[in-house]
């Protein structure tokens, strides 16, 4: 159901457990619930339920799944109804009002809330007199859930704003109990390494929580070797970047949710995508959304064989990837059917075996080419070349001290409010703030154009970090130097460095994992990024013994699938033995950042392998709106 998620290869941290864990979670909870249920799924809950379970989980036990709306219609004989919900004070009126419509004789009512209760619902319960309704109010544990073999998100996309605006360090705090609780499925992590104030209270929160648990306090290394801790406020360029691999840029231009694409179906052959059915690269049914409404999903993971090659690629290699594996498979279509096949065995070998692989990688590559051609048809346009190219002109310091006539145009043309924002964080960010005057210049400009209620938005913006006032500081220009964020000669076809992610620029926060991978890499990096704003910081929680010429490893023999049980086998192998770094991003990171790790995980000479953790994965667009709100 989710092998995909074991990864290929042999990956020492198999997160089919993470998900395997949460299922059995939610099963507890319904078997100890008598009676025929019906489940009211909170709309913010659906995405991540589909990354725990299928629908015939719920369809094996008679339970029917409905979607929360102000009015709930129940036929007699439903003697329960479990609440899966996120814990908003919001909800608890829609919960109300349905107890009011649909009590009766014999009938419950139940919650489950994710990742945990909240003393705000339970008292607004209280205080409208229906507590005593409800039957069973439990909590699903649910901090990390595995995206992909090497992802785990919390699903938060307003964990940036929640704490950056409003003050609301809820996410940081499940964030940190996520940790533990993978460190309880795979062992204590012996070093950890972070920058940042958020990435710094999550470690806090997390240190706290495994001293209490004396178990995991004291208990043996385990499979995952280095946290690195990032927070998203030291970063604010590379989500505000054009993504231009073509996981990126699926993302940003039509949404990736949960491992789930949908397009519309007229841009398909009936063969190729069916109504949540089948699709070209031959996906079952099971993998059809919980609560169908006929959409044309795709499926995006690397149980995917040909998307596990494709996604990461800059665009203009995915374009030359596809042309070549048409060819191929024209051509061994060709062969089969000019072969000669004397006998039966012969005839039902190729029917039964050849002849649906190729038909499915056929398949496949037509699915591929028409998701391709979409995006071609929107990175054409002259609107988006030039909005790189102003993207472009920022990242090197061009001109960044004086208003932007690219902006000033934008304004004038009443262009997309989200355009211009955009634009104006990405100057901020690349100068280390805007001159006073220059802001003041824009803010006015904005107020007269857009009307006065922008500047609200953009004192949400001030508050997250991503408009400020230049001070003597002059982070990025000078690490944009040291680090060689940008890269003039950059290769985007078999590329040698992660600044392809972006056909020009690297994602800090990439560059610095990349730093810390090279001998005494953290420590050589700590005078580079005392400029970036928070603590630069370490932790250490395990003795720590040199192993084989690799130093600071930990402990030899040690248990939960460590450096001396690895899957290298006898004494002369630990040296091959990759280390596992989980790299955590405290307010969510980009496919770019990911691609980017990905590139590092696959060099050889780096001998890593990566787990990312973050919030959430936004992009420019889901970054930029989670702030603009009121």
């Amino acid at each position: 159901m989710f092998s995909y998620l074991r990864g290929q290869g042999g990956q020492r941290v198999n997160l089919q457990l993470m998900q395997e864990s949460a299922c059995r979670e939610l099963v507890q909870q319904l078997d100890s619930i008598d009676g025929p249920k019906v489940m009211v799924l909170d709309e913010m809950i659906i995405g991540p339920l589909e990354l725990v379970t299928r629908s015939k989980l719920f369809a094996d036990r008679g339970i029917t799944l409905m979607a929360l709306k102000p009015e709930l219609h129940l036929s007699k004989e439903v003697n329960n109804v479990v609440y899966l919900l996120r814990p908003q004070v919001a909800l608890m009126e829609l919960l109300v009002g349905h107890v009011k419509a649909n009590g009766q004789a014999g009938r419950q009512f139940h919650i489950l809330f994710v990742p945990r209760c909240s003393v705000l619902c339970l008292n607004q319960l209280e205080n409208k007199g229906f507590r005593s309704h409800f039957g069973r109010i439990e909590e699903l544990q649910w901090n990390f859930l595995p995206l992909d073999a090497d992802v785990v998100t919390m699903e938060m996309p307003q964990a940036y704003r929640n704490v950056s605006v409003e003050g609301d360090t809820t996410s940081l705090y499940q964030a940190a109990v996520g940790l533990v609780q993978m460190q309880r499925l795979y062992g204590r992590i012996p070093k950890i390494y972070g920058k940042g104030v958020n990435a710094q209270r999550v470690w806090d929160y997390a240190k706290q929580l495994g001293r209490d648990e004396k178990s995991l306090y004291y208990g043996d290394k385990g499979a995952i070797d280095q946290l690195i801790l990032l927070d998203r406020g030291i970063d604010l360029l590379s989500p505000l970047a054009t993504q231009l691999t073509y996981e990126g840029l699926i993302d940003e231009f039509y949404g990736i949710r949960q491992n789930k694409l949908t397009l519309p179906a007229n841009h398909f052959h009936a063969d190729k995508v069916g109504n949540g059915k089948r699709v070209g690269n031959g996906q079952q049914q099971e993998d059809a959304p919980l609560l169908s409404n006929e959409l044309k999903t795709i499926m995006l993971h690397s149980g995917e064989p040909l998307y596990g090659d494709l996604r990461n690629k800059n665009f203009n290699e995915v374009t030359k990837l596809l042309a070549r594996k048409a060819r191929e498979i024209q051509n061994q279509m060709n062969e089969n059917a000019t072969a000669q096949r004397k006998t039966v065995p012969e005839m039902k070998s190729f029917v039964e075996e050849l002849l649906p692989q190729l038909l499915a990688e056929k398949n496949a590559t037509s699915l591929h080419t028409t998701i391709a051609s979409l995006i071609l048809n929107q990175i054409s346009s002259d609107a988006f070349t030039d909005d790189l190219a102003a993207e472009q002109e920022f990242m090197v310091c061009s001109d960044i001290d004086k208003p932007s006539a690219y902006i000033e145009d934008h304004i004038a043309r009443e262009s997309d409010l989200r355009l211009v924002l955009r634009l104006m964080c990405l100057q901020c960010a690349a100068g280390s703030g805007l001159k006073e005057k220059v802001l003041n210049y824009y803010k006015r400009e904005l107020a007269h154009v857009y009307g006065l209620e922008v500047l609200l938005t953009i004192s949400n913006l001030e508050r997250a970090g991503l408009l400020y006032t230049q001070t003597e500081s002059r982070a990025y220009a000078v690490l944009r130097k040291t680090l060689h964020l940008t890269v003039d000669d950059n290769v985007e076809v078999n590329p040698k460095d992660i600044s392809y992610v972006h056909s020009f620029y690297a994602p800090l926060t990439a560059r610095l994992v990349e730093q810390s991978l090279k001998p005494l890499g953290w420590q050589s990096l700590k005078s580079q990024i005392n400029n970036l704003p928070g603590p630069t910081f370490e932790d250490f929680q395990a003795p720590l013994i040199g192993i084989s010429g690799r130093p600071n490893e930990g402990p030899i023999g040690s248990g939960g699938g460590g450096i001396g049980s690895g899957s290298g086998g006898g004494g002369g192998s630990l040296l091959h033995v990759p280390r596992v770094v989980l790299v955590c991003f405290v307010g969510g990171c980009t496919f770019a950042e990911i691609a980017a790790l990905r590139f590092l995980a696959a060099q050889e000479d780096n001998n890593v392998e990566f787990v990312i953790a973050t919030t959430k994965v936004i992009n420019k667009h889901t970054f930029l709106d989670s702030l603009m709100g009121s």
